[in-house]
Order: structure tokens, then sequence, then C-alpha cells
């Protein structure tokens, strides 16, 4: 069954490029009603076109698969769960995870694979936050931009004793129409398997954060509107635990004005450098703003 189910979604990534053959063979036969087989052959023309240029312009192709990584000791009474944004991978919080190592916390920064499912997503952090939950009493969940969604999400069905938000992705830029309507396309007619986005380099800590050059990368369709439909799910209810925001003053990604009106009440944090940009655990200030969440007090410890 797996293997069909595999075969099956193969087959639907690649129907975009099996269009092409299927309009070239039309047209050869039938020239009287060629419009539809034109449209056809540049739709799939346009679609290998795109995915060869773009996998063969890729600068990465050395790096390897990220993996969840954990920092400090198993056995330390303080845990936090971190979760890496749509671009990233849990290399973007190793400066703030070892300093909080260095302080005695135990951090587990789990993989989010940009080949899965939202429902993957969930369950990798989910299982994150049982496994500190079983040798801490005290637990916290950070997520910055789409790991703040989903931490958004997971807090309104998991009790954590403090939850805090780095420039939380809630609402994309393209406006929640354009969002759900490129969702709803993909998952009803299957027409565009593959996305552009831009991705790190320094996958595995390789040159320094401040630089943290992108390539750009191919991913599946699917994964790219799951990111964009997880803050419908995020603000579909309110968390168990009241939530600390980061926010910059100059964010590229994240409009700072629906985070406010979603969480009024919420404790406040700007950016120490008002320069800074949306990838705020790369900024040069990192441990101004690790130190200005860390002295908000929290709530006292549940038990998930």
């Amino acid at each position: 069954m797996t293997s069909l189910r595999t075969s099956l979604r193969l087959l639907l990534d690649l129907l975009p490029a099996l269009l092409l053959p299927c309009g070239l063979f039309l047209w050869w036969t039938n020239t009287s009603s060629c419009v539809p087989y034109y449209a056809l052959l540049a739709f799939g023309l346009l679609q290998v076109i795109y995915i060869a240029v773009i996998e063969w312009c890729r600068q990465d192709r050395d790096l390897s698969p990220s993996h969840t990584l954990e920092f400090g000791e198993k056995t330390a009474a303080k845990c936090i769960v971190m979760v890496h944004g749509f671009a990233d991978t849990p290399e973007a919080w190793r400066r703030e995870a070892e300093y909080l190592a260095q302080k005695g916390w135990r951090v587990i920064a789990p993989e989010l694979d940009l080949t899965a499912s939202a429902r993957e997503w969930i369950a990798n952090v989910y299982c994150a936050l049982l496994d500190a939950r079983t040798h801490a009493g005290h637990v916290e969940l950070w997520g910055h931009s789409m790991g703040g969604a989903l931490s958004l999400f997971l807090a309104q069905i998991t009790q954590v004793d403090r939850l805090v938000l780095w420039a939380p992705f809630l609402e994309p830029y393209m406006g929640k129409f354009a969002s759900s309507t490129l969702y709803i396309l993909h998952r009803l007619l299957f027409l565009w398997p593959f996305t552009l986005t831009w991705f790190p380099v320094n996958r595995h800590g390789k040159g320094t954060p401040e630089t943290f050059y992108r390539v750009r990368r191919v991913i599946p369709t699917r994964t790219f509107t799951a990111a964009l439909m997880m803050p419908k799910f995020a603000l579909s209810s309110p968390p168990l635990t009241k939530p600390i925001i980061l926010l910059s003053q100059r964010d590229t990604v994240v409009k700072n004005a629906p985070v406010r009106r979603a969480f009024p009440t919420a404790h406040y944090l700007l950016a120490a450098n008002p320069r800074s940009s949306h990838a705020l655990t790369n900024a040069v200030d990192w441990q101004e703003n690790l130190t200005a969440i860390l002295e908000l007090p929290y709530e006292v410890s549940h038990s998930i």
C-alpha cells in the first residue's frame, strides 16, 4: 500500500511534465483543433525548463540533509524546544542554543523536513515536546517565522511554561486570498508540483551567521502551500500560554500589524537593532534579544 501511494504521488507530481508529450502527440494527429494542445504544450515546456534551469543552477549539492539538534545535558531541569522557520534548518538556532546550554538549559531543535507534510511537522515538534517533558519539569516552546506559527498551533493543544514567538509568520504578504487560492488550486488540480524558495547554505554552520548566504532551491508546492496555510490553523483558537512575541521594526516577511491585532495583550519586544530583518535568529543583536526574553516572567509548569 505504501509503494502504491508513493507511485501515485510521484505520478501526480510529474503530471505537468507528462502533458508535454501528450500535447505534441495530439497536435500531430489532429491539427484542426490544436489550440488547447498548444496551451498544454506551453505549460509542459515551461514546467520542464523551470525545473531544469533551477536544478542546474543549484550551488549546494554537496550539503547533506540537516537533522534534529540537541544541546545541553539531557537531565537538565529546564528545556527549550526551538522550531526553525520555513527556509531555515535547526542550525539557525545554534548560537542561541549553545548560549542557553552554557547557562544550564537543555535545547532541542527538531528538523522540519521541507518535503514533508504539515502533519509531519506537527508530529516532529510534538514528539520533541514529549521528550523534553520526560526529563525536565520546565518546558518552553520557541518558534521563528513559520516555526512561530507552528508553535502557536501546538500551544493550543499543549501546555508549555513559556511560549516565545520570534517574528511569527501569521499572515503572508501575498494576502490570505492569494495564498488560499494557490493552496486550493494545488490540492484540486496538481498542476504545479514544484515551487521556488530561498534556502540557507550554512546548514551545518558553514560560514558565519551574519553573512547567511542563500541560494534558490526547488521544493514540492504542497509543502509551500502548507506553510502558507499554517497561519490559518495557528489562529484558529487562542494558545494555552500567553505568548512573548519578538518583532523586528524592518521585517520584510512578516507583517507586524496583524500579529498585534491577533494578540493585543501579549508581551511584545522589539529587536534591539532597528535594522534587524526577518532573520532574527541570525541577527547581530541575538544575545540582547535573548536576554530580554529570559528576563520576562513565565507561568507555572504544567504536564502535557
